[in-house]
């Protein structure tokens, strides 16, 4: 007798490459056939991942086409099962396996614009938390240095190519027209959610380091330097306080700095 283990696999082999020969001894034909049966949930299922696709990456599909985004879709599940119950997890290396895909190689700028509409569905998905004030920055013990946390929305996002203004040109508001000519220009993005939709952001390579630097770490000063060696000109009560007007500081703690 099989165990769980070694049936799970073999009905997941089935259900992503159409390969019914492992399955066809297991199953019991009585009134109904149960091939047929199982047929109807594995379309079901691939259905359901493609329609996943289609909508987290909407403006993917209408650079590539319906037809020819279904087909590589339909490829990409195959060789890229879920990993999580929740579908609106579903997509994650998308972008990655269009990088690579043969055909779509010469256009850099899909997979970029891919990353970041999966960006965007991440903000989505993530709560809203509310904001703190800058007054907390303060602390009532000189050798504490504060940690900032920010919305857990927020994403990052170094694109070789403008992946921003190809997403905001497809838009129902937004001319084609303006990607006539598409060059390789890169785009420092920052988005997160704001109520039902999301905020976006272009900054400089100071501002970007700025952000990335507090996201990763939280740590303000090491923030600052990061930012400071991209641009000694770069106003930081300015980049610091942009934070505090878009909402994007939930927690601040105070902490002792390590010593050697």
């Amino acid at each position: 007798m099989l165990s769980n283990q070694a049936l799970q696999s073999i009905v997941a082999q089935s259900v992503l490459h159409r390969d019914n020969g492992d399955l066809e001894p297991i199953l019991r034909k009585g009134a109904y056939d149960p091939l047929r049966r199982f047929n109807v949930y594995r379309n079901n299922t691939l259905a359901s991942l493609t329609a996943t696709l289609v909508a987290v990456f909407p403006v993917t599909l209408q650079l590539l086409g319906e037809s020819y985004f279904r087909y590589v879709a339909g490829i990409f599940v195959r060789t890229n099962p879920p990993t999580e119950a929740r579908l609106v997890r579903y997509g994650s290396t998308f972008a990655d396996f269009l990088a690579h895909f043969e055909d779509i190689r010469a256009m850099p700028f899909i997979a970029d614009t891919a990353r970041l509409e999966w960006k965007i569905a991440q903000a989505l998905d993530a709560p809203v938390l509310p904001a703190c004030s800058p007054a907390q920055l303060q602390s009532q013990e000189n050798d504490r240095l504060p940690l900032l946390h920010l919305q857990p929305s927020l994403r990052l996002l170094l694109s070789r190519w403008p992946a921003l203004r190809i997403w905001a040109a497809h838009q129902p508001d937004g001319d084609i027209e303006t990607l006539a000519k598409i060059r390789r220009e890169p785009e420092r993005i920052v988005l997160w959610r704001d109520k039902e939709a999301a905020r976006f952001l272009l900054l400089d390579a100071a501002r970007f380091a700025f952000l990335y630097t507090l996201k990763k770490r939280g740590d303000l000063e090491a923030a600052v330097t990061r930012a400071l060696a991209a641009d000694p000109q770069l106003n930081v009560g300015s980049a610091l306080g942009a934070l505090f007007v878009d909402g994007l500081v939930i927690r601040i703690r105070h902490t002792r700095p390590e010593t050697d």
